[in-house]
């Protein structure tokens, strides 16, 4: 099992080596997708890498040249990437339109470095609206064009099925991975779950597929699915667009708490619903775009309550409370997280709220909230 959770890792330690790498290669295209829901599988489908960009470890210097350090993490982090060089090995970027701070960065972009293309597109924020769907759909068809204008090949509905199938599968596999983790809570850690899925992200999924299938075989051999984990069970929310440091990952379960489900971008989001093909695929994409779950702040859902679905999801695994990761200056999450917060307390969830920063200076105030929570869900 080691030896295949350490691919995922190479993956994940230095994703600007291993996609420059694989695309020297291959001769394959390089499109970076700006998280959360730009279809993959229509760049995939014209022979083209999708990864999903992605917030460095690097502190941002040359980025504040152009974007104010109260924006995003993410935002900083890619346009100081892409001002560095870092991310040359990309040959397009596709952007839409998910909050007022993503607005700007495909323009920033566009003025200061060169590549071949980069688009941007508005994928509707509200879920009940039928014209919203048809604009969406057009948005897409005009994104299919632009790839294949890029790569030079023709899409066709095939190949757009083919893809989906291969995504499906992708879909498939970590919702099993992740109901093993249910049924045996501790037999991956936190940081391992977040590099098996942040790698699918950064890889072709083919692989990722197969190294997944290794990964579901060994532990079905294994005598640990045997192993029984007494720590308080807790699960995630938050890091809409970016992964949290590995190192918070470590310091709950350092603290005696064990993460059994989440709801992360970098984890169920990506994967919880499969597209289902009915008729055109692009409609398809657009009718899993609006499929709840997830329920995304990002979006405008006047039908659905975030802490519900929250508080039903810690019943359902019986978790004893809710760790909500706040991407500092992320306006979608901290507006949904006041609401939030009074619906799990009237469910009567535990939760606790931590700032996740660009710059990890300092964990000695996390761990010393995390030890009070800890002791609040009954933690020794």
């Amino acid at each position: 099992m080691e030896e295949v959770l350490n691919r995922f890792l190479e993956i994940t330690a230095d994703p600007y080596n291993s996609i420059a790498q694989y695309k020297e290669k291959t001769g394959q295209k390089v499109i970076g997708c700006f998280p959360m829901w730009i279809p993959e599988e229509i760049i995939h489908a014209a022979k083209a890498l999708p990864v999903v960009m992605w917030r460095s470890n690097e502190p941002v210097t040359l980025g504040h040249v152009h974007l104010p350090p109260y924006n995003c993490a993410i935002s900083r982090s890619i346009v100081d990437d892409a001002l560095k060089g870092k991310l040359d090995f990309m040959d397009g970027m596709i952007f839409f339109r998910e909050c007022l701070i993503s607005e700007e960065v495909p323009f920033i972009l566009e003025k200061n470095i060169k590549l071949s293309y980069i688009d941007f597109l508005y994928f509707p924020p509200l879920y009940l609206d039928d014209v919203g769907r048809d604009f969406m759909l057009g948005e897409l068809e005009i994104f299919k064009k632009g790839i294949e204008k890029l790569t030079g090949k023709d899409i066709s509905d095939a190949a757009l099925l083919e893809s989906i199938e291969i995504y499906n599968e992708n879909r498939s596999l970590l919702r099993e991975l992740y109901e093993v983790r249910k049924k045996t809570p501790g037999i991956l850690k936190g940081r391992d779950i977040l590099n098996i899925v942040w790698s699918g992200m950064l890889m072709p999924k083919e692989e990722h597929n197969s190294l997944l299938r290794d990964l579901l075989e060994e532990i079905r051999n294994s005598k640990v699915t045997q192993q029984v984990d007494e720590r308080r069970k807790v699960i995630l929310t938050g890091c809409l667009c970016q992964t949290p440091q590995v190192e918070i990952l470590d310091l709950i379960e350092n603290l005696g708490m064990t993460i059994i489900d989440d709801d992360l971008f970098t984890g169920s989001r990506y994967f919880i619903s499969d597209l289902e093909v009915n008729g055109n695929p692009l409609k398809s994409m657009v009718d899993r775009y609006f499929k709840r779950p997830p329920i995304c702040p990002t979006k405008a859902d006047f039908e659905t309550h975030l802490g519900d679905y929250l508080a039903d999801m810690a019943k359902k695994v019986e978790a004893d409370g809710v760790i909500y990761f706040l991407t500092k200056m992320c306006p979608p999450q901290l507006t949904y997280y006041p609401d939030v917060k009074r619906r799990l307390a009237k469910r009567g969830v535990p939760e606790i709220l931590i700032e996740i920063e660009h710059e990890l200076i300092s964990l000695e105030g996390t761990r010393t909230r995390l030890e009070a929570f800890k002791e609040t869900i009954g933690g020794v």
